[in-house]
């Protein structure tokens, strides 16, 4: 092992980088299907701090907090596959799946009912747009 506090840095910044970019797509999704749904008009500066708090807490303090809680459930510092480098050590129990492994895809499926939300929106705008068009003789 040529670089073991690399391995330790590393390990940890996957297991936050995983839950991260899924959390990252929760609040992409999150706001495009804010924009779809068009509730609101005026967004005032209490609901757009509100809002920031939101993604911030979702998009930095969760991978951080997932970060922290796998050490909880750590076997060892790390393992060191050939051609893949240093992975994280996770032993393998009921605490582990919810404290670590869970929450990648509980937050893409999110994303992806967000997604599909906003998709919907979009597409009864698209008809209610072509509607007004076809009713103007436009």
């Amino acid at each position: 092992d040529v670089a073991p506090i690399w391995c330790d840095i590393t390990t940890k910044l996957r297991i936050g980088a995983d839950v991260g970019n899924a959390a990252a797509s929760v609040c992409l999704m999150r706001q495009l299907e804010s924009i779809a749904a068009a509730r609101q008009i005026h967004f005032s500066a209490s609901d757009r701090h509100r809002q920031r708090t939101i993604d911030l807490s979702l998009g930095l303090g969760l991978p951080v907090l997932i970060m922290i809680l796998h050490t909880v459930v750590q076997g060892h510092r790390y393992d060191i596959l050939q051609r893949v480098g240093c992975i994280a050590a996770v032993y393998w129990s009921y605490p582990a799946v919810f404290l670590v492994t869970i929450w990648p895809p509980f937050l893409l499926t999110l994303a992806a009912v967000y997604g599909a939300l906003a998709l919907r929106l979009f597409l009864a705008r698209r008809y209610q747009f072509a509607k007004l068009l076809e009713s103007s003789k436009s």
